[in-house]
C-alpha cells in the first residue's frame, strides 16, 4: 500500500510539474513516450505539432477513446504528430503506404482495423497535392496512430503548439 502511495504521490507531482511550465507527459506512441515542452509551432516537413482533431477525427476519437479530455474545442487534448507533407507536397495514398515526393514513408501501409481491431476508413487511394493552409501529418508509430492517412490533411488552425522532447524513454 505504502509503495502505491509513493507512485501516486510522485505521479502528481510530476504532472503537475509538467503542467506549470508548459510541458506535457506522452505516454502514447504518437511520438517518442517522455516529457515534451510546448515551444511555438514550426510547421515544416520533419517537425512535431500538436493538433487538436475536428469534425469525423475528433468524433472517431471520442467515440472510441483514442485521446482524453483536453483544452481544444472539442473538449479532447491535442494529438501530437510529425509533419510529413506541407503546402504544394504530392502525397501518394495506398494500400502498401504514403509516398511524399516520391520518398516513402516508413511503415505507412494503410490498416483496415486498429489496434482493438475496429474498422478504420482511409483517406481515398491515389495522389493528392496539399493544398495551401494544410498538412499531412502521421505518427511516429504510423502502424499504430491515426493521422492523416485516415482524415486527410489538416488546415493550420488546429495545429497549437510544436513539441520538442525534453526527455524521452
Amino acid at each position: 500500500m505504502r509503495i502505491v502511495l509513493v507512485i501516486f504521490t510522485l505521479s502528481a507531482v510530476l504532472l503537475g510539474a509538467t503542467s506549470a511550465f508548459d510541458r506535457r507527459v506522452n505516454w502514447t506512441e504518437s511520438v517518442p513516450p517522455g516529457i515534451h515542452q510546448r515551444v511555438r509551432p514550426v510547421v515544416e516537413r520533419g517537425e512535431w505539432v500538436a493538433v487538436c482533431l475536428e469534425s469525423a477525427a475528433e468524433e472517431l476519437a471520442r467515440k472510441r477513446g483514442y485521446v482524453i479530455d483536453g483544452p481544444c474545442p472539442s473538449g479532447l487534448t491535442p494529438v501530437f504528430k510529425g509533419v510529413v507533407g506541407i503546402p504544394e507536397d504530392r502525397i501518394r495514398v495506398a494500400m502498401d503506404g504514403v509516398a511524399v515526393r516520391g520518398a516513402a514513408v516508413p511503415d505507412s501501409e494503410l490498416k483496415e482495423v486498429d489496434s482493438p481491431g475496429l474498422p478504420l476508413e482511409h483517406t481515398a487511394e491515389g495522389e493528392i497535392v496539399v493544398t495551401e493552409g494544410h498538412f499531412f501529418v502521421t505518427g511516429m508509430n504510423p502502424s499504430r496512430s491515426s493521422d492523416s492517412r485516415h482524415f486527410g490533411a489538416v488546415s493550420a488552425h488546429p495545429i497549437v503548439a510544436g513539441a520538442r522532447p525534453l526527455w524521452t524513454f
